[in-house]
């Protein structure tokens, strides 16, 4: 098991990236997307919403297989 401190540069960066993209994709879609969007994601989103989050989940699976 590798701690933070012993991961190079380049794949501490990479895992910050994706999981501060994971993060914000998060916070907007349970925060401010339904602010302005009461219904979110409605009947017409929810397909596109659930295939973004897998797609989201899937990136940061393979970000921590492949940078950590």
């Amino acid at each position: 098991m590798l701690l933070g401190s012993e991961l190079p540069l380049g794949h501490e960066i990479g895992l910050i990236v994706v999981a501060a993209i994971f993060i914000a994709f998060a916070l907007a879609s349970s925060f401010l997307v339904p602010r302005y969007k009461p219904d979110f994601p409605g009947p017409s989103g929810l397909g596109v919403f659930v295939i973004v989050s897998v797609v989201m989940f899937a990136l940061m699976v393979a970000a921590v297989n492949f940078f950590g």
